[in-house]
């Protein structure tokens, strides 16, 4: 009986001491200051380059980059070519006359709140999608629609490519970026991921940018910290071509696309 009563005493003792031990921890977050955000693209589709110039936001603040005024922005050529962008609304500059050329070298040069932000990006040769496929694919009890584009790499060159799906002229958001380190001169079938509903009757586009290097690894860092099993627990920011320290990318890219209807 009396071994009974110590071992109570003693469960007794450690609970408070347990219970005094607890502390409740209260954690700041403390906002970040703003940081430039550029995204900047020069197509082969005789689109005019354009280039958006942003700010980030705090945590806190709802999830609307504000676009940045009264800023210099030059884009050149490897020709010899430069322009000034003109401002066409806010943080939004486009160029007038200098447009996408295969193979050619191109330069933004951006001033801004007194800091000055560049990067060089190399627009390669065109790959067209030669077919694209629309597939029933079933798991769990649903069904949905896999999009393959099909397309031939380039025999003897380095190539990175930029895919992009549309559904009825929405964009899927899910970031897509492929190499040719194995399929170097090889016709590619690509299954794309995607976050939209494909029904009967609607059009679906894809898009096959192909890129360089510099460009390749900003979107293949941006892929990594998209949520899924593959996604970085800790994602940092994605890599950026533009020196000076800003967010952001410059891609000088050449475009292909086909469409398909679904029936």
């Amino acid at each position: 009986m009396k071994n009974s009563i110590n071992i109570l005493f003693m469960l007794f003792i450690s609970t408070c001491i347990l219970t005094s031990c607890q502390k409740v921890i209260d954690v700041t977050l403390k906002n970040s200051s703003p940081q430039i955000v550029i995204e900047a693209n020069i197509a082969n589709d005789s689109t005019p380059c354009t280039v958006s110039i942003t700010k980030t936001v705090n945590f806190s603040d709802e999830n609307n980059y504000p676009g940045v005024d009264g800023a210099s922005v030059i884009l050149s050529d490897n020709m010899g070519h430069s322009e000034i962008l003109q401002m066409e609304s806010s943080g939004i500059y486009q160029s007038k006359d200098i447009f996408g050329v295969e193979g050619r070298t191109y330069t933004v040069n951006v001033i801004v709140e007194g800091k000055s932000y560049n990067a060089t990006s190399t627009m390669p040769y065109h790959t067209n999608i030669d077919a694209i496929t629309v597939d029933s694919i079933s798991f769990a009890g649903t069904t949905s629609k896999q999009v393959t584009p099909y397309y031939t790499d380039s025999s003897g060159l380095k190539n990175y490519y930029h895919l992009r799906l549309f559904v009825n002229n929405k964009m899927d958001k899910t970031v897509t970026v492929e190499n040719d380190d194995f399929t170097d001169g090889k016709t590619v079938a690509f299954p794309l991921s995607n976050d939209l509903d494909i029904n009967e009757g609607d059009n679906v586009r894809v898009e096959l940018e192909c890129i360089d290097k510099s460009v390749y690894l900003y979107y293949f860092s941006l892929s990594q910290s998209q949520s899924g099993p593959n996604s970085s627990a800790a994602p940092a920011n994605p890599v950026s071509n533009f020196s000076g320290g800003c967010l952001g990318y410059f891609s000088a890219c050449a475009r292909s696309s086909k469409s398909i209807l679904i029936q």
